[in-house]
């Protein structure tokens, strides 16, 4: 995903490739070679549900059946890899248009996908499978600070995307939260499976913000979730809510008032200086203030740092002082003092109007402003990195796969704030993480190109061969093979174990309680006891 303001360097022409990194997996939310993915082949259509397309009726125009040009244009996800071909899509604009879609869909055994953002890596916004109920939740974008609540409030709908909302946080007071960069990952898929940000080492989490969701259940009911009421369901929500218990209409966070200066930054070294830049990166991570929120990019141009820091340029000098004595003088460097928000857009990679904080709304001209083919996997370490760990960041972002756009590792710092909530209090188990690394290749960042291409095989094959040697050396180093379930992967061995560990069982036993009938499943889902 993209990442600077142009014209850019040749690290940041990497970096822009960067903003999956904080993406969020839609609203819940396997190689294929040179050929057309498995979901692409001809196939027979299967004749129209006509007991969930009565059911439906209620809803009007906001039910868009196939082979029509509405449902065509609204069919797909971020990432046009994927064209499963939902059996309905229902346009919601209320939480009562979620309520008759999620019962028509039980009624009618058709499984629901709720899409927020739409970023999911494997499809997952779109059903993960042909036959689903894609349930659009962009109408529900509004946003409410209410600053006579102690502690103030915010309360969010869960198709509004990172942009607007930090924009419409920002005009309702100054507030902001502790999310993500990319503009146009929805709050959905990106809460419920943690949702780390450039604020998470000061503030935690995205689910520690958290203090009310409401929900539809599997039979159709508005419930409200919260520490108080349906406190199972809470805890389920809190990183491994996204499409499996049911779909959240709101959020209610405690937002946060951000420094009123606040510095972003971008360090870049050649790739040849990595080993050294890299430990003395892992180094920062037990003495960096917490008001430095950083993340790494390693690529075969180089290495970019870049962060946002909660102070004064001044300040931000000294906080990052000892790194880059330990790293050395970086090739190049850009700081900006400014507001929070301007940080913020500046890492949106937003070109319509890149001065302008109103182009966090995504209106107007607005395009994502990278690749919409993609593959994704993910690691998170428990403690510092190893040598051998750092040699192979170093190796692996040093090669460029032949026809991709972009392939790059980002090494989140995590630790500070995060670890500050019990692995128990919610089913999010990574509170340990020391890093958390994204693997990404990319092709094809044409902003108008068409769904169905073919994979580009080469990039698959660099995913896969420097995955498998990452893996060898984390069982080898770091124990349990864990992951972040916001880049969900339906290739990693365990996936059960690796994105949600000691939380599963207890995870299952909710499942069975809130929805016996598994209206809610997609390839991860969470599966019954």
């Amino acid at each position: 995903m993209r990442f600077d303001i142009a014209p850019l360097s040749a690290s940041a022409s990497s970096l822009l490739l960067l903003l999956l990194s904080q993406v969020s997996q839609a609203y819940i939310l396997p190689q294929h070679g040179g050929v057309p993915a498995p979901d692409l082949v001809a196939r027979a259509a299967p004749a129209a549900n006509s007991t969930l397309i009565t059911c439906l009726k209620p809803l009007g125009s906001k039910v868009l059946q196939r082979s029509t040009s509405d449902f065509e244009k609204n069919r797909y996800a971020f990432d046009l890899r994927y064209t499963y071909k939902p059996e309905i899509i229902v346009m919601a604009s209320s939480a009562a248009d979620i309520q008759t879609a999620v019962k028509c869909a039980k009624a009618a055994n058709v499984p629901v996908a709720p899409r927020s953002g739409g970023h999911s890596f494997e499809g997952y916004s779109i059903g993960g499978q042909d036959g689903s109920l894609l349930l659009d939740l962009a109408g529900l974008n509004s946003v409410v600070v209410n600053e006579k609540m102690t502690p103030v409030r915010a309360k969010v709908g869960s198709g509004i995307r990172l942009g607007p909302l930090y924009l419409a946080l920002f005009n309702q007071g100054g507030w902001t939260l502790n999310a993500g960069t990319c503009p146009s990952v929805g709050v959905g898929g990106h809460t419920l499976g943690g949702g780390f940000g450039l604020l998470s080492r000061k503030y935690g989490l995205l689910i520690d913000r958290l203090v009310e969701a409401e929900l539809v259940n599997a039979d159709g009911n508005l419930i409200t979730v919260s520490a108080t009421q349906n406190s199972d369901l809470f805890y389920a929500l809190r990183g491994a809510g996204g499409g499996s218990f049911g779909v959240v209409t709101s959020f209610t966070f405690l937002p946060i008032k951000p420094a009123a200066k606040a510095t972003s930054f971008t360090y870049d070294w050649d790739i040849s200086k990595a080993a050294k830049v890299l430990r003395a990166y892992v180094n920062f991570q037990s003495t960096a203030s917490r008001d430095v929120g950083v993340e790494m990019n390693v690529g075969a141009d180089g290495l970019m740092m870049y962060g946002i820091y909660q102070g004064t340029k001044a300040e931000q000098g000294k906080a990052l002082d000892s790194f880059l004595k330990e790293a050395g003088t970086p090739s190049s460097k850009d700081i900006r003092e400014g507001r929070h928000i301007d940080g913020q857009l500046r890492f949106a990679y937003i070109y319509n109007d890149p001065k302008d904080i109103k182009a966090l709304g995504l209106t107007g001209s607005y395009k994502p402003g990278d690749s919409r083919y993609t593959k994704g996997k993910s690691l998170v370490y428990p403690s510092a990195l190893k040598d051998s760990t750092i040699a192979l960041l170093a190796k692996w972002g040093s090669k460029t796969p032949a026809g991709g756009t972009a392939s790059y590792i980002i090494v989140d710092l995590w630790g500070a704030a995060v670890q500050e909530t019990s692995v128990d209090a919610t089913s999010f188990v990574h509170r340990n993480a020391h890093t958390v690394f994204e693997f990404v290749s990319e092709w094809d960042e044409n902003p108008d190109v068409k769904p169905g291409k073919p994979d580009c095989t080469a990039c698959l094959k660099w995913m896969n061969d420097m995955y498998a040697e990452f893996l060898t050396d984390f069982k080898a180093n770091y124990g349990p093979v864990r992951a972040y379930q916001n880049y969900i992967d339906k290739e990693i061995p365990n996936w059960e174990d690796a994105y949600y560990g000691s939380a599963f069982t207890r995870l299952k036993s909710i499942k069975s309680s809130v929805d016996p009938g598994n209206v809610f499943r997609f390839p991860q889902s969470i599966p019954l006891k």
